[in-house]
């Protein structure tokens, strides 16, 4: 008896080709969100699609997306971060400190960039400090993620404002511009940065054994602690993986502006790295790294249109957030149908 061959229909080849991609409804949802917002700015003003709007929203949207992508980490272990931009600041102050403090004015173009290379090891190991501290409080202490950080928020944002005295620390080397205004090959070296560690983000968490056991203990603590998992030791590593993210988003910060201010960021920052986890939908145990990607180039798209189109408008902020959270609202009808749908 012979047996015929399976023979796989167009929509099980699309099915697979989406799985292989990690494309889910979701993506596919965030998609058309970003065509229909890109047709309808540049139908409005021709100036949206130009090379230097883009080039702009290159430049701009890496530092909310690699906090996002720290914020991510730490939501799908059922956690949360509340101290990421705190992180970013106490980061971009104590390497700017070094700078101002230690590099002598008469540094030449190697000794430049060798000062420069001290100071940013300094803001990622201030990112190491701070996540080795998350991660001990809520993975070895077993406190609640939310006070952990709100409060490790709290203290290294004094941290910050105790050096700094609340006032902004400026006077940095020009060689440091060159990570926050330069162009590689056309494009922004931040957005390839921020390119660069999305990649690793979603390698990390999709083609290793520690991606696996931090999506585990996420899904199901219980289990992942009967699975052989140390959750405790898993915590520690996405914590610290997240304070290091939050410290690289400084030394952008501080690149860019050429200057290190507490205040950067603390009235939104952590707030819409929220938010783009909710719209990528990203919980315990489950997320799409592509899904946060594209949420951060939605938000971006959105800032930067209204800005354009209403320049010069008093209250125009107030379309900004108001767009914002008509997205959201309309992204939750949408998932509750499509939800509805698959159980029926």
């Amino acid at each position: 008896m012979t047996t015929r061959p399976k023979i796989s229909l167009p929509k099980e080849r699309l099915t697979s080709f989406f799985e292989a991609a990690y494309i889910d409804s979701q993506t596919l949802q965030l998609i058309g969100v970003f065509f229909v917002l890109v047709i309808f700015f540049a139908a409005i003003d021709k100036k949206f699609l130009s090379s230097q709007s883009i080039t702009s929203m290159g430049f701009q949207l890496p530092e909310l997306g690699i906090l996002s992508l720290a914020m991510m980490l730490t939501i799908l272990t059922g956690g949360i971060n509340l101290s990421v931009n705190a992180t970013s600041n106490l980061a971009a102050v104590l390497a700017g400190f070094f700078m101002l403090k230690v590099v002598p004015p008469d540094a030449t173009g190697v000794q430049m960039v060798f000062y420069i290379g001290i100071a940013l090891l300094i803001a990622l190991l201030v990112g190491l400090i701070t996540g080795i501290i998350n991660g001990f409080l809520i993975g070895y202490i077993g406190v609640n993620p939310i006070l952990a950080t709100l409060a490790t928020m709290t203290f290294f944002t004094g941290i910050s404002t105790g050096l700094t005295g609340g006032a902004t620390v400026t006077g940095f080397p020009e060689s440091l511009a060159v990570i926050g205004h330069e162009k590689l090959l056309g494009i922004p070296i931040p957005f390839i940065i921020f390119v660069l560690l999305t990649i690793l983000t979603h390698y990390l968490l999709y083609r290793t054994a520690f991606g696996f056991k931090l999506r585990m203990l996420g899904s199901n603590p219980v289990a992942s602690e009967f699975s052989a998992i140390e959750n405790k030791v898993v915590l520690m590593k996405t914590y610290v993986l997240s304070g290091i993210l939050s410290a690289i988003t400084g030394i952008l910060i501080m690149s860019r502006t050429m200057s290190a201010a507490i205040e950067y960021g603390t009235t939104t920052y952590v707030l819409l790295t929220i938010l783009i986890s909710v719209l990528a939908n990203v919980v315990s145990g489950f997320g799409n790294v592509i899904n946060v990607f594209i949420s951060i180039i939605i938000l971006q798209i959105l800032s930067t249109g209204f800005h354009m189109i209403l320049a010069g408008i008093r209250g125009s902020s107030f379309f900004k957030d108001f767009a914002w959270g008509v997205l959201l609202i309309l992204i939750f009808i949408v998932n509750y149908f499509v939800y509805q749908r698959k159980r029926s």
